[in-house]
């Protein structure tokens, strides 16, 4: 099924949910949110970070929102709006009535700002609601962090940090819910690791060798993050780093797996995620060989006993590869301003600069003009796309189309993976792309930063073959 067909279902489905799914139905009534999108996606595997939407659509004008979602096993569910960055966990089957915060509005442009992370409320929740005991787990937690932070992260007291495990496991005794169970040890673990930082070996053997790689699980990848993203970079910058840094250039997959399974310790599966994990941050340091780095990725996708690991592999693959020079862009597949969804297809046979901001974005808002001009002296071959991340995508939309000039705005909020796709760190950021489909190198200029003058070049010579 084509990526299309797959986003229209997806809506299908939203608009249906109440006869179509039977799963976990999320509802919740917040009069100062009326006419807000909200999307709702859960993370099932932490090595991409990709986000699954489950669910997705707009407060009515009464304050109300109703949705159902199909999860098939106790999994956290989040939802990003204003400056938070909302979070539950879902069981299967389980209705609930959400209470959010108050509003507040995102001020910053950067499609990287971090929200304020937020368990959301849940009204009458039944005893043995996974959500119930992570809510009461965390106020035990913070507590205890809070008295003992000073001893456990300043003076890295390993005895102090024990004593917290203890205590929460006295408080917190062993039960039958294994989702609660991982997200309680790797809590402790996250607690041993601050008062080991500085050698966390004992953390890593006794949380991650030979242990069960939690791939949806919050808690496990928040510290598998810190341990290992940039576990490969650094084993480069030690004494005998140079060997590392061979293996990584010359793509020589099979002698870093027995580097990390022999000399480190670590199990096959881990060592596959590690490097997972790791390729990126080499990749944009641009300090290393993309042929060797192509190359690993490549036979873990080829080598690889574990499904996951070989789609991973595939997947970090294509990602990276996208954004080099000549490259196919990634799929675009937004919904405009009239709701229809809009992709590649809708451009053919013009270039396309595409730009991702905020309508408020002060660097962006003295742009507009030069684009205009832009449209009015290349619009036989250039195609403008605007994609906004606006909460209130409609009424800025609506601005944004009035400036007196044809240009196509899309809707951002509601799949953030486009922007991981283009690797989109600032806003704003602009991408040309040509008539088939190709990045015109990683980033464009801006339109103040000679955009028509490297336009017209690329124009001209394009007409000359």
């Amino acid at each position: 099924m084509g990526m299309l067909n797959k986003i229209l279902t997806l809506i299908v489905l939203t608009l249906l949910f109440g006869t179509t799914l039977k799963g976990a139905e999320i509802r919740f009534t917040a009069t100062e949110y009326a006419g807000s999108s909200f999307t709702f996606y859960t993370v099932p595997n932490f090595l991409t970070d990709k986000q699954e939407i489950i669910a997705e659509g707009v407060v009515d004008e009464k304050g109300e929102f109703k949705a159902e979602i199909k999860v098939e096993s106790t999994i956290p569910v989040y939802s990003e709006f204003g400056v938070y960055k909302g979070w539950f966990v879902a069981d299967p089957n389980v209705s609930y009535e959400l209470i959010l915060p108050p509003k507040e509005e995102k001020k910053s442009s950067n499609p990287y700002f971090k929200p304020i992370p937020k368990i959301l409320g849940i009204k009458n929740p039944s005893p043995e609601s996974t959500n119930l005991l992570v809510d009461n787990f965390m106020r035990q937690y913070n507590f205890l962090m809070n008295r003992n932070m000073n001893q456990i992260f300043y003076r890295r007291s390993i005895e102090t940090s024990e004593k917290v495990v203890d205590s929460l496991k006295a408080k917190f005794p062993e039960t039958n819910n294994l989702y609660f169970e991982q997200f309680k040890t790797y809590k402790y673990a996250y607690i041993k690791y601050m008062a080991l930082i500085q050698d966390p070996t004992p953390v890593i053997q006794e949380f991650f060798v030979d242990k069960p790689i939690l791939y949806h699980h919050p808690e496990y990848s928040e510290l598998f993050d810190k341990l290992f993203t940039k576990y490969l970079q650094y084993a480069t910058q030690q004494v005998d780093g140079q060997k590392t840094s061979v293996m990584l250039n010359s793509g020589s997959y099979d002698q870093l797996l027995d580097w990390l399974t022999l000399d480190m310790g670590f199990d096959v599966p881990l060592s596959e995620a590690i490097i997972l994990k790791g390729i990126k941050p080499l990749f944009y340091s641009k300090k290393f060989n993309t042929v060797g780095l192509f190359n690993l990725l490549q036979k873990i996708t080829d080598t690889s006993e574990l499904t996951i690991h070989q789609t991973t592999s595939n997947k970090v693959f294509n990602e990276l590869a996208r954004t080099m020079y000549g490259a196919l862009a990634p799929e675009l597949s937004l919904l405009d301003t009239n709701g229809n969804i809009v992709g590649w297809e809708n451009f053919e046979g013009k270039y396309v600069y595409l730009c991702f901001t905020r309508s408020d974005n002060e660097k962006f808002i003295p742009h507009k003009d030069l684009m205009k001009e832009f449209y009015q002296k290349y619009k036989d071959n250039l195609a403008l796309v605007i994609v906004i991340e606006d909460e209130d995508f409609e009424k800025n939309a609506e601005a944004l189309n009035a400036t007196g000039f044809e240009w196509t705005v899309l809707r951002g909020m509601s799949r953030r993976e486009v922007y991981e796709s283009f690797n989109v760190r600032i806003m704003p950021t602009y991408f040309l792309i040509d008539p088939q489909g190709r990045l015109a190198g990683s980033q464009a200029p801006w339109p103040d930063e000679n955009f028509e003058m490297q336009f017209a070049n690329i124009l001209k010579s394009a007409q000359s073959e």
